[in-house]
């Protein structure tokens, strides 16, 4: 028997209410609820007050063993186990919008990966094409088709602008994502309030 069941089943053996429990330790109601449901654990000198108005030891109040004698008249039986799994489940209901705005401001960082190599990228070749073509006299701003060295920069310079735009795409998208996850798990939470 676990120290919350121990001070219910005394509690109720004694007679007493929680109220009038904690007047006697000296705590407040919430206190003597709290260490009822295993969700805080009295204080040593606690302990030995609730030994004291018991009438045990705080080895007996302590003790895994079960307490001796029948149980008390109206004795509910000890709560049972916390579930954990739905204690999960209502938290991934109250903040699970949080992971659709992290999946929104990685979007965001990989739309701006993409923006930034897209720019770079255009920049790049187009400095460089037309250093080529202007030493030549000639005044072109991105030739397509040309033989030669500049074709095979054209293309190379397409398929990294691509590369750039697909980056661009995908965090377009996957910031979207977050965004409607975010919406859709937040309604979904305060349904639940």
């Amino acid at each position: 028997m676990t120290l919350s069941e121990k001070i219910l089943f005394y509690r109720k053996k004694a007679g007493l209410s929680q109220e009038e429990l904690a007047a006697r330790v000296g705590v407040s109601r919430q206190a003597v609820s709290k260490w009822e449901l295993g969700d805080a654990t009295p204080e040593i000198d606690k302990l030995a007050a609730l030994a004291r108005v018991f009438g045990v030891t705080v080895d007996e109040l302590i003790s895994p063993d079960s307490p001796a004698g029948p149980p008390p008249e109206g004795a509910q039986p000890p709560p049972p186990p916390r579930d954990h799994a739905g204690m999960l489940g209502r938290l991934i209901r109250r903040y699970g919008w949080l992971a659709g705005v992290y999946i929104a401001l990685s979007g965001a960082g990989i739309t701006l990966v993409g923006a930034l190599a897209r720019f770079a990228f255009g920049r790049i070749f187009r400095i460089t094409l037309g250093d080529y073509f202007s030493g030549l006299g000639w005044s072109v701003d991105f030739p397509q088709q040309m033989g030669g060295m500049p074709a095979m920069i054209s293309s190379t310079g397409e398929i990294f602008l691509t590369i750039a735009t697909v980056i661009l795409a995908a965090g377009i998208a996957v910031m979207a994502a977050g965004v409607v996850l975010a919406a859709v798990l937040w309604k979904k939470g305060r349904k639940g309030d």
